[in-house]
């Protein structure tokens, strides 16, 4: 297809994504005059889930937690949904963290949100089939305001290419097939996906429980694992016991109560967002706590600034700026100084204060081991990650990163290089 014959409304700037189902493109509507979204699927295509993702889309217009529907049509390639612009997507922003993980605040925060968006699907009778942290992305700033009244959230619910209508023309569940086969993606699925047996609300919920357990600890069990067999014998392994624990005691509740549930029952949503809200003011969270991306943000722009006028400083004293030019270089190599150093170890404070002063207070007793924990988190193997997500790393992206690594290492000969923000898309350090 030529993009052409969508150019006299939208007009391409960038690709933004693609994957199995097609690509998907940043545009600027020329009517609205605004930058929109479109998701590009070849009509030749052998399995068709552009159509299904429009009909969902439009059937959840009312959720505060859907994208913005525009359009959808079909030329001579290509069929296309036109759509709202969002942001970085949830497995990004955790890629894009200090520690590669996110605080309870911001799990709590997110959490919420994403148990609604999913109520808000099963309420149009649908099931997601794919709930990962990918497939929810925040909304843009300039589009947190209402629609039909409705005020809208951050936090949007996406990709509905796997999702299946549970309920028949009269309301009633479905009786469940023979056989199905796998169906998401293999570290967030239930374990009935994993038997083959057929999904139901309860399987959305349980793979959002175990992308809470990642948002907290930075990883699951079987993250590194590749194999859909050794990924659900773990699964079966871990029990609320190993997969809850140093976390809040709401989080095993939801374990068991999740356990609970049959194949037809309808979840009690509004019950596991009160304990996620238990759990935020317990902690002492409230609506003026924010998210870790913004709490960074802040504190590295704090950092440039300071940067800047200790740079103008010495070029108004020096009258030369070799001092800057030397400042400069030790930044791009990651030889930072102790006050860059300082200021990431008080970001990782910020971000992460509450829920480890909780939990010291609860486990006196094993407050060594949780310490030792959080150490594990913070100095995890970078590298390892990288080579078990090929999907996100290329091998030369790779080999740059551990380059970056050791000369790091000789230049600081320090045990803070870890602290580093990591830049996911580059795979290098990228200290500001």
């Amino acid at each position: 297809m030529s993009l052409a014959t969508l150019r006299s409304r939208w007009k391409f700037t960038n690709k933004i994504g693609q994957g199995g189902f097609g690509e998907i493109y940043s545009v600027y509507d020329n009517e609205k005059k605004e930058k929109v979204a479109i998701k590009m699927e070849r009509i030749d295509r052998n399995k068709r889930a552009l159509r299904l993702e429009i009909s969902v889309l439009r059937k959840i217009q009312d959720s505060r937690f859907a994208a913005k529907f525009i359009s959808c049509g079909r030329n001579t390639e290509h069929n296309y949904l036109v759509m709202e612009l969002l942001g970085d997507n949830l497995s990004t922003l955790k890629k894009k963290q200090l520690q590669q993980r996110f605080s309870l605040g911001t799990t709590i925060k997110l959490g919420i949100q994403m148990i609604a968006s999913i109520e808000d699907v099963h309420e149009v009778g649908y099931l997601h089939r794919d709930i990962k942290p990918s497939n929810f992305a925040l909304r843009l700033k300039k589009n947190i305001t209402t629609r039909n009244n409705i005020p809208l959230e951050t936090c949007c619910i996406i990709d509905f290419g796997l999702a299946r209508k549970f309920n028949d023309s009269e309301g009633k569940h479905r009786p469940p097939r023979e056989e199905v086969g796998f169906r998401g993606t293999p570290r967030y699925a239930s374990l009935n996906s994993h038997l083959g047996k057929e999904l139901s609300r309860r399987d959305d919920l349980w793979s959002l429980f175990y992308v809470f357990i990642e948002f907290l600890k930075g990883k699951l069990p079987w993250s590194s694992i590749r194999d859909k067999q050794k990924i659900f014998e773990l699964k079966t392994q871990h029990t609320t016991v190993e997969l809850c624990n140093n976390l809040p005691k709401e989080f095993a509740t939801m374990f068991n109560y999740l356990s609970s549930l049959k194949y037809e029952d309808l979840p009690n949503y509004k019950y596991l967002r009160r304990l996620l809200t238990d759990i935020y003011h317990q902690y002492g969270y409230n609506e003026n706590t924010k998210y870790d991306w913004e709490i960074m943000e802040e504190s590295l722009n704090s950092q440039r600034s300071s940067s800047s006028s200790k740079v103008d400083s010495t070029i108004a004293l020096t009258g030369t700026t070799k001092e800057l030019s030397r400042h400069s270089n030790k930044h791009i190599i990651g030889n930072y100084s102790k006050d860059f150093d300082r200021e990431i170890k008080n970001i990782n404070n910020l971000i992460f204060p509450d829920f480890k002063k909780k939990t010291s207070e609860k486990n006196n007793n094993n407050s060594t081991n949780i310490e030792n924990k959080d150490k594990e988190l913070i100095n995890q193997d970078f590298i390892l990650h990288y080579n078990q997500n090929k999907d996100i790393e290329t091998e030369s992206e790779i080999n740059e990163f551990e380059k970056m690594m050791k000369m790091i290492n000789v230049e600081d000969n320090t045990e803070t290089t870890t602290q580093l923000n990591i830049d996911n898309h580059k795979g290098c350090c990228n200290i500001l």
